[in-house]
């Protein structure tokens, strides 16, 4: 008589936390006062999707900050950056990029993600997740970026680590992203995660993506 392991159902569903209230956020423009109209809207996005960011990480055991804090430099000479609670966005991108709120959807999943800073802390899964609830969860499709398949590297981060991890999920296992954050908040190594859910090292899964990606152009 076979015997069949059963099936594993739970790789198809994504396992969400629990909804975090959504901290106070105040608002600083006394640098740049130009930003306000655009400061008032990004609180808004920001209190609308905040809920929502934590329920897509691993957010159970995360502390809720009371405060947020958005500041506006006109100093600032990349879109934005955050530290701990605060914010801070380039007076120059808002004002040029007026249509860009995804890079609050991006630098709130940097607060929300809180990891201790741990050396096993891969800045690339970092930054892939932060552009993973930007382009893969608030922005619409056609803006998503495009990847160079010639020079793409995984470890570039961003988008195109966010693109990978989404395949990667999408693919495998959709439990593979939260079990990520999980293993960061905690300061451990995530990348045995990979290999845990799909079989394969991060080098191979990645040449496997490319080749499917180039299969499609």
């Amino acid at each position: 008589m076979l015997f069949f392991a059963p099936p594993d159902f739970d790789r198809w569903i994504y396992p969400t936390s629990t909804p975090k209230p959504v901290p106070r956020i105040e608002i600083d423009v006394s640098e740049a006062p130009e930003t306000k109209a655009w400061a008032e809207k990004a609180r808004g996005v920001a209190q609308a999707w905040y809920g929502t960011i934590c329920t897509l990480l691993a957010t159970d055991s995360y502390k809720n900050p009371k405060v947020i804090r958005f500041v506006f430099s006109p100093k600032l000479n990349y879109p934005a950056g955050t530290a701990n609670d605060t914010i801070t966005f380039s007076a120059k991108w808002v004002t040029d990029h007026p249509e860009d709120f995804g890079v609050v959807i991006h630098e709130l999943t940097h607060v929300i993600q809180q990891y201790p800073g741990s050396p096993t802390t891969p800045g690339w899964i970092v930054e892939g997740i932060a552009d993973y609830i930007r382009w893969l969860k608030y922005e619409p499709a056609f803006r998503r970026p495009r990847l160079n398949l010639d020079k793409a590297r995984y470890q570039d981060g961003y988008g195109t680590a966010a693109t990978f991890l989404d395949w990667a999920g999408s693919k495998y296992d959709l439990r593979l992203i939260p079990s990520l954050d999980r293993s960061m908040r905690k300061g451990e190594d995530p990348m045995p995660w990979f290999e845990k859910f799909t079989g394969k090292d991060v080098d191979t899964l990645w040449k496997e993506f490319i080749d499917t990606l180039r299969k499609r152009a």
